[in-house]
């Protein structure tokens, strides 16, 4: 319908009305119609919104038009999953918003460098509002076409690679490895309060990103692991160098996550305890079933009635695996009781033990059920079977009393 009445309106419009209707278009996701009023008149790329924002400003600000998730909504996803209908249309829909920025970036270059820097500076800074963002396919376009933008700094003094790494989007930050010489350079800027880009990584994460991990232990692994990524592209002399503060990167690092530390511990302990107490009963119901066998023993051998049976194979065998399993989970989590806690046991260590734990309850549980219901099976299949004889034996004793004289 948005395309039947474009060429009817549009020569209708006087010119702020045009204005409001190209920025309606990518308000509103129509990137084709916004496309095709650009190409009619390529001013539309210089032109101001009423927040005083370009195109380009309003497109920085919208990572996921861009790709990472789909527009649209879980039932929508849930329901396309099968046919690719939601796949195609986020494809379609990325595909036709970065042609778009394509298309207005290179519009803008056709002017001077002041006045493109003039353009994505003001109101806000198009390139630091992205990055913030984790808008990586906006920004590698904006780069690739103009690769002056690297040595670009915002109001303190930082690169995109320094804020993005403050705001820990990866995808960007590995940009860093496509620039050549140019990194060797970029790394060893600091912002106004002589922070490098280490120190920068050593700031605790903002919450939103804290939360793409659940549980406070594994957060403080993956601000670990960022730590250590940061540390590989820096410069020897950058990783003792104090800020202003006089804190090294390190120590700054102790400092952002001491309160992320303490609550890691805690939700360690917590779940240790909690897995623990679970391993526990399953090795005491297990290790009780190990000399209960179903069926018991035959008087003249000793030997179990079912020895022979599958079944009572299965069992014998799931017994024994849940019983190994669930003490290895009790070790494992015994040994997280008992930790020290330290910084760099959360790297390592502690998810690793975390892992093991959790992957020996899961196998102690899973056996336990296998060996119940073939002790079930069992106890039924044959207990039901010696009854049937029991009772049909006895309604002969009670038929020959009854007909005797």
């Amino acid at each position: 319908m948005a395309w039947y009445l474009y060429p009817k309106t549009y020569p209708t419009l006087n010119e702020t009305n045009q204005n409001a209707l190209f920025f309606s278009y990518i308000d509103t996701g129509h990137y084709d119609l916004a496309m095709k009023m650009l190409e009619d008149d390529t001013t539309l790329a210089m032109t101001r919104n009423s927040n005083a924002e370009t195109a380009l400003h309003v497109l920085a600000r919208r990572p996921l038009e861009f790709g990472g998730r789909s527009t649209l909504g879980m039932c929508s996803r849930l329901m396309n999953s099968f046919s690719g209908i939601g796949d195609s249309y986020k494809s379609l829909k990325q595909t036709k918003a970065l042609d778009l920025v394509e298309c207005l970036w290179n519009q803008i270059l056709k002017h001077d460098d002041d006045d493109v820097m003039c353009l994505i500076t003001e109101p806000s800074e198009v390139l630091f509002d992205a990055t913030r963002l984790g808008n990586y396919e906006f920004l590698s376009v904006l780069i690739n076409a103009y690769p002056d933008l690297l040595w670009e700094t915002d109001d303190e003094n930082r690169t995109v690679f320094h804020v993005a790494v403050l705001y820990r989007h990866a995808s960007i930050f590995n940009l860093v490895h496509e620039t050549g010489l140019i990194k060797d350079i970029i790394v060893t800027y600091t912002d106004d309060e002589n922070n490098n880009i280490l120190h920068l990584a050593a700031k605790l994460a903002p919450q939103n990103q804290l939360n793409l991990v659940s549980g406070a232990a594994l957060q403080m692994q993956r601000e670990l692991v960022w730590f250590e990524e940061v540390k590989k592209i820096v410069q020897p002399l950058s990783i003792d160098m104090k800020n202003k503060d006089g804190k090294t990167p390190r120590e700054l690092f102790t400092s952002e996550h001491e309160g992320l530390l303490c609550e890691g511990e805690s939700w360690m302990k917590n779940t240790a305890n909690s897995c623990m107490l679970v391993a526990t009963i399953i090795t005491t119901v297990m290790f009780s079933a190990a000399f209960s066998i179903p069926g018991g023993i035959a008087d003249n051998t000793g030997a179990p009635k079912f020895l022979k049976d599958t079944a009572f194979l299965i069992f014998a065998v799931s017994d024994g695996v849940a019983l190994f399993s669930s003490s290895t989970s009790m070790l494992m989590f015994l040994y997280i009781l008992t930790s020290q806690y330290a910084e760099n046991d959360f790297l390592k260590s502690l998810p690793l033990k975390l892992m093991v734990g959790l992957a020996s309850l899961f196998i102690s549980m899973t056996s336990m059920m296998i060996a119940f219901s073939t002790a079930f099976y069992l106890s039924c299949h044959y207990g039901l079977g010696s009854l049937s004889n029991t009772s049909y034996e006895d309604g002969e004793i009670e038929d020959l009393t009854i007909s005797r004289p």
